[in-house]
């Protein structure tokens, strides 16, 4: 099979995103007392980047995104179909990059030091990028607070985590570590996830190898 061909790729991204709601409808690893999941939803998409490319995987990401936010007892509406793709594109759009500089995803992921250059600045894109779209976008257009409620509601230890209380964190500085703490966590895994299936992939089917290509 060349793996390489886009009816190919196209075949694969529609059948990875089922997966992604699959994910979805299973109960999340945790919640956060603030109402992130951390959860397994995002590993589809990083197999399909793996397996077929960045294209593909972005496609997969566009056909599953909305349903998402709506199917299965743990959908988070249109918080969860706007803000889970935004926050996990960067988990395997960066890597992506990295692995088109070395000439392929299974360089990437036996190359440990350029593997974990790439995860560290994915994570960081990631957690900055959360902070600036919950606290301007999705907490004050989905749930209509303000910044002043916002600030307040990270002021009350009731909606910290373990992680935010035991450091004594309140108001603005909780919501800025709580926020880029749990998304770096949720990445890790993503990341992790990702290169333990993806080397697994490459190993039992060594044919994908010379084929694959980052696009």
């Amino acid at each position: 099979m060349n793996i390489n061909r886009p009816t190919i790729k196209l075949a694969g991204a529609a059948i990875l995103a089922p997966l992604t709601i699959i994910m979805q409808s299973l109960p999340p690893i945790f919640v956060t007392p603030w109402g992130m999941q951390i959860d397994l939803v995002a590993i589809p998409w990083m197999i399909c980047w793996i397996i077929f490319g960045l294209k593909p995987a972005l496609l997969s990401l566009l056909i599953s995104a909305p349903l998402i936010g709506f199917i299965g007892p743990f959908a988070g509406g249109p918080i969860g179909a706007i803000m889970k793709p935004l926050a996990t594109i960067w988990m395997f759009l960066i890597p992506a990059i990295f692995a088109w500089k070395i000439s392929g995803t299974k360089r990437l992921l036996e190359n440990k030091r350029f593997f974990v250059l790439a995860g560290i600045l994915a994570l960081g894109i990631r957690a900055i990028v959360s902070v600036i779209v919950n606290f301007y976008f999705a907490l004050p257009v989905f749930f209509y607070m303000t910044p002043d409620s916002i600030i307040g509601m990270f002021s009350d230890p009731q909606y910290l985590s373990f992680f935010g209380n035991s450091l004594g964190l309140i108001g603005l500085g909780a919501y800025v570590a709580e926020v880029a703490v749990w998304n770096t966590i949720q990445g890790i895994i993503d990341l992790a996830g990702a290169m333990i299936m993806g080397l697994i992939i490459f190993r039992r089917i060594p044919s994908l190898t010379p084929k694959q290509k980052n696009e």
